[in-house]
């Protein structure tokens, strides 16, 4: 990754608190929106328990146009109008804020104001582990599991 002046850091660090922003928002969508057969569990924070569910009221999206599909540890969120897409760790409620390199590259580059972000990456997913790394080192970030991260 190219050397980064503290104002790409900063706003590199504010899209790490908007990803987690929208990811509540869209977990919660999720969560009022399906009929997931362990609700109370999930209402717990038990995020693990989120399967594909039906859509209430026969919908064929999440409200403000969004598909999601679970998949293994994960859910992952498109907008089917903006294609802005997340990449959400399950778990338990606090796993939704974990970053994986790749899939916040995938963010930013998907979301039409951060987009010009992306230019400072040759190599997304290593360069955006270097990137966590380093703001691991200054304590920024915490390493949390494997290659995921989250903003302290």
């Amino acid at each position: 990754m190219k050397t980064l002046q503290n104002e790409i850091v900063i706003e590199l660090l504010n899209a790490m608190d908007e990803f987690k922003t929208i990811a509540e928002l869209l977990i919660n969508k999720v969560i009022n929106e399906t009929n997931q057969s362990e609700i109370e569990a999930i209402k717990k924070g038990n995020y693990d328990e989120i399967e594909n569910a039906d859509f209430l009221n026969n919908k064929k999206t999440l409200s403000d146009n969004w598909f999601y599909d679970v998949h293994g540890e994960h859910c992952m969120f498109e907008n089917t109008i903006t294609r802005q897409t997340l990449e959400v760790s399950l778990g338990h409620k606090e796993h939704i804020a974990n970053l994986d390199p790749y899939f916040f590259y995938n963010f930013i580059k998907t979301t039409n104001h951060l987009t010009h972000l992306t230019k400072y990456s040759e190599s997304p997913f290593k360069d955006m582990l270097d990137l966590f790394e380093d703001l691991e080192q200054k304590k920024l970030l915490k390493h949390i599991d494997r290659i995921e991260y989250r903003k302290i």
